[in-house]
């Protein structure tokens, strides 16, 4: 049986997170590199190497390892962490390529490739988007409910709003650089009965005030608000400038975490400038290329050209095999040639229309297969032509189950299936009636997928063969053994080959 073209649903993409490390090896391996983020970007969120690289420090988590990658991950809200290599052979780049999950930081995809030139294009782009751009989009989120980066927002709830920038500043631009603040006060008139020493240059204290007790009165602290107690600890001392200015530019870049919403549909920027979509609910829908994999599609659909061949002989007794006359003796064996005909082969899956759905139930489908041969006859001893005529129709219930990543699953089907000569042959015409159990696994390989089917036919009726004046009645049976193989054609459609 060949089957020559089939097609899968597929859903609206969700984005993720993404870092992609500095590549080793050649000195290329910088442009390879950027070339990689711009291919993730096109579906992805890609998240700073340097904000990698600096909060990893900050954790002593450098080194990359499994439990380092869930670290750094895990603050920084990281679904997946890119890490590769690059050497020159020749005129051509070898690339090596792995994707480690945020989850665990174990290593969940890897590619393989070549390029013909310093650049990212033809078969290694084809390789990196089907090996690894696609394993990105069945990543698990390391964001619960929502995805804000609320470790990177905490900086900005801080201080309050205006604070450190309208009052900080004031101060910080009275003493001149490299002075101390003492230095600069007898440049301003201190008012009568005021110690000079500690007068403050920013405003004049009422008469009869402390100033000591007046400077802090209008300058909250910078590490989150409210008023100092102490005079001297509110003065800025030599080089303060450049550290009171550190955090609120912090601040600045994590004030826009915040102001997302929490549920987000549209594309956003976040802190790097990169796009950003948020996962809005669990209800997301499934991503497109995830949706697509043999564990996912809604509908699996092959329509093609099939090639059906009958082989029948007959084994009997000696004594009834060299009987003679009419109805006694052996029937002759039939060869046929192979048929070309039509096949159409279906199983949907109606839970996991729309993806949204998870879990065990959207494994539960239906399926329906017709194929007919569309130019097959017989022919007698002597030549002549009879017309034949051969079917199967079957249709019933299927589960699957995705173990890793292969997807495992059994089905029940109801059929028929018709061999029929017409009159003037003396072979028996069948027409077989069966309830088939059967399971089936699908293994990918590559780009490849491979499909192994067997069934177990229980014949309840077969026609002429065991009627009366025939054979009698008989216990019939029959194993159905199916392999095929799928190779993608575009995202949605793919080749099938395979024999039955």
């Amino acid at each position: 049986m060949l089957l020559v073209a089939g097609f899968a649903t597929r859903a609206d993409a969700e984005r993720r997170r993404v870092v992609v490390l500095p590549f080793e090896g050649d000195e290329k391996a910088e442009k390879f590199h950027a070339a990689v983020i711009k291919l993730v970007k096109k579906g992805h969120t890609v998240v700073s190497t340097d904000k990698w690289e600096s909060t990893a420090e900050n954790l002593s988590a450098a080194k990359v390892t499994d439990k380092n990658i869930k670290k750094v991950a895990k603050k920084l809200k990281v679904d997946g962490v890119i890490e590769g290599s690059v050497q020159k052979r020749r005129d051509s780049y070898m690339i090596k390529l792995k994707l480690r999950a945020g989850k665990n930081g174990t290593v969940t995809a890897s590619v393989d490739t070549k390029a013909d030139g310093p650049r990212i294009d033809g078969q290694a782009s084809r390789d990196i988007k089907d090996e690894l751009i696609d394993a990105i989009d069945n990543l698990d989120s390391v964001r619960e409910g929502g995805g804000d980066d609320e470790e990177d927002a905490k900086p900005a709830k801080k201080p309050k709003k205006g604070d450190d920038e309208d009052e900080d500043a004031k101060p910080a631009k009275k003493p001149k650089k490299g002075e101390d603040e003492e230095d600069a006060k007898p440049a301003k008139k201190p008012k009568k009965g005021d110690d000079d020493e500690d007068a403050k240059p920013a405003k004049k204290p009422k008469k009869g005030d402390d100033d000591e007790d007046a400077k802090p009165a209008a300058k909250p602290s910078k590490f989150g608000g409210g008023q100092l107690k102490d005079g001297k600890d509110a003065k800025p001392a030599k080089g303060d400038e450049e550290d009171a200015l550190k955090p609120k530019k912090d601040d600045e870049e994590d004030d826009d975490p915040p102001k997302r919403p929490k549920k987000e549909t549209a594309a956003k920027t976040d802190e790097d400038g990169d796009e950003i979509v948020e996962k809005a609910e669990p209800g997301m829908k499934l991503t497109g290329a995830a949706a697509l994999t043999p564990a996912n599609r809604a509908i699996d659909a092959t329509v093609g050209l099939s090639l059906n061949a009958r082989r029948l002989a007959w084994k009997a007794d000696a004594d009834l095999g060299a009987s003679t006359g009419p109805g006694q003796g052996k029937p002759p064996n039939y060869n046929g040639v192979p048929a070309p005909g039509a096949l159409l082969d279906i199983t949907a899956y109606p839970l996991a229309f729309g993806h949204k759905r998870k879990g065990v139930l959207t494994g539960i489908g239906v399926s329906a297969m017709y194929d007919r041969a569309l130019l097959i006859s017989s022919a007698k001893n002597d030549g002549t032509k009879l017309k034949t005529a051969s079917s199967r129709v079957q249709f019933g219930g299927v589960f699957r189950y995705p173990v890793g990543s292969l997807v495992v699953g059994g089905r029940l089907g109801y059929g028929k299936q018709s061999f029929q000569i017409q009159e003037g042959s003396d072979l028996p015409n069948v027409n077989y009636t069966m309830i088939e159990p059967g399971a089936f696994v699908k293994i990918p390989v590559g780009k490849l997928v491979f499909n192994v089917d067997v069934g177990y036919q229980l014949i309840s009726n077969t026609g002429q063969m065991t009627k009366g004046e025939n054979y009698g009645k008989a216990t019939v049976s029959g194993i159905d053994f199916a392999i095929s193989g799928d190779y993608p054609l575009t995202s949605a459609l793919f080749a099938r080959a395979g024999l039955k």
